[in-house]
């Protein structure tokens, strides 16, 4: 594919207002357009190619590996940018860590640190404790954050040490 990162992002400035957007389009070179972190990026078809989607920029979106999985593979076009903007999050770089959130709940069928929030220096202890743990965390190979369900984990193994202390 000949198009540049930089002329998808061109197009796209002139065409959508990044309202509701995780990345603003002074960044969208840089950041996935999903999840706002600082990735390689990857060219990804609005409308794949096999449901007739052209290489050329009004048909592409900059995501990370991850994001680009996990993108709508439809004929519908708009889908894409209501997907996008469903997944926007107030700070950048904060998807995944909201995502690992979520992935506690599902496992764990609540929410975390239920009734921990009151102990004395709550924010520090577990500042520290998380630091300490992540050495015990790793990610897959070429996706250099952690993942929800290590998050997930992450976040039970802190609430546990926490509760013990209490």
């Amino acid at each position: 594919m000949d198009i540049t990162i930089e002329e998808i992002v061109a197009y796209w400035t002139n065409r959508r207002s990044e309202v509701g957007m995780a990345v603003d389009w002074t960044e969208a070179h840089l950041l996935c357009w999903r999840c706002a972190h600082k990735r390689n990026l990857q060219r990804c078809h609005i409308v794949p190619r096999s449901l007739g989607g052209s290489d050329q920029p009004e048909n592409l979106v900059l995501l990370c590996k991850q994001c680009h999985t996990e993108a709508p593979n439809v004929a519908d076009s708009e889908f894409m940018w209501t997907w996008l903007k469903a997944h926007a999050v107030p700070y950048y770089g904060s998807y995944w860590q909201l995502r690992g959130l979520q992935e506690y709940e599902f496992v764990f069928g609540t929410k975390p640190f239920k009734d921990l929030d009151s102990l004395p220096d709550f924010e520090d202890q577990l500042k520290a404790m998380a630091k300490e743990l992540s050495g015990t965390t790793s990610t897959h190979w070429g996706q250099g954050k952690l993942n929800p369900s290590t998050v997930a984990w992450l976040i039970h193994q802190v609430e546990q040490r926490l509760a013990k202390a209490k």
